[in-house]
């Protein structure tokens, strides 16, 4: 089968020097990628900017197609571009929601006066994915995450509600299933996830190394897409 796999964040310019962006590592998006092509699968890697130690975890694989890129502007153009191919995609870059409206294309000066910022919100790669699976005749298994924190003044209301709202985001998105992690999922070896399927089920690991996780995640994909 073929893979179509994001991961790492994505940066979004304010100017030359300055730009916004989130913890993600990548890490995660890297071991699946690197599980797929054990199982004899070939890859498409398309991922944001990596730190050197999970850049260098990327195999020199004759399966493996790797993109850099740099913006969710970027991400959102080489995952249609890539798309084609899959059987499977597995969205697990942590994709900017917001970007500067305007990038300035000289350093933005300091002064006594607050700065106010512009942000214009991304394309939302993973519904435009869920649209194209409900178009396309081939069989595509979509995958997604959702990094909830939860509101509510208890744990098990914030619990409720970041159960609740990747039910809402598994059903509007047309996907196969979506996997829920919080924060301290963010450079961390360890960290607990949920996977929530389309009839409800939420399957729960806790304290599951990512290279661990991996294997769960590709097994599943393996399994919907046969």
């Amino acid at each position: 089968m073929t893979f179509l796999v994001t991961a790492g964040p994505t940066i979004e310019d304010l100017d030359p020097v300055r730009f916004i962006s989130n913890r993600a590592t990548g890490r995660l998006g890297v071991e699946v990628a690197r599980v797929a092509l054990r199982k004899g699968h070939r890859v498409t890697l398309i991922h944001g900017p990596l730190p050197d130690d999970v850049r260098r975890a990327i195999p020199a694989a004759k399966g493996l197609t790797s993109v850099p890129v740099r913006s969710a502007a970027d991400m959102h153009i080489a995952v249609m571009k890539h798309v084609g191919p899959a059987n499977v995609v597995i969205m697990n870059a942590a994709v900017a929601d917001y970007t500067p409206a305007r990038k300035a294309d000289t350093k933005l000066k300091k002064s006594e006066r607050a700065l106010v910022l512009c942000l214009k919100a991304t394309v939302d790669i993973l519904a435009k994915l869920g649209e194209l699976k409900r178009r396309r005749r081939k069989k595509l298994v979509l995958l997604g995450f959702a990094l909830e924190t939860g509101t509510g003044a208890t744990e098990f209301q914030r619990e409720k509600s970041r159960l609740a709202e990747a039910r809402r985001k598994l059903r509007a998105k047309n996907l196969d299933a979506i996997v829920l992690d919080t924060p301290s999922a963010m450079g961390a070896e360890k960290c607990a996830f949920t996977v929530v399927l389309p009839n409800g089920e939420a399957r729960h690991f806790a304290s599951t190394s990512k290279a661990r996780f991996a294997r769960v995640v590709v097994n599943l994909a393996e399994g919907w897409c046969c």
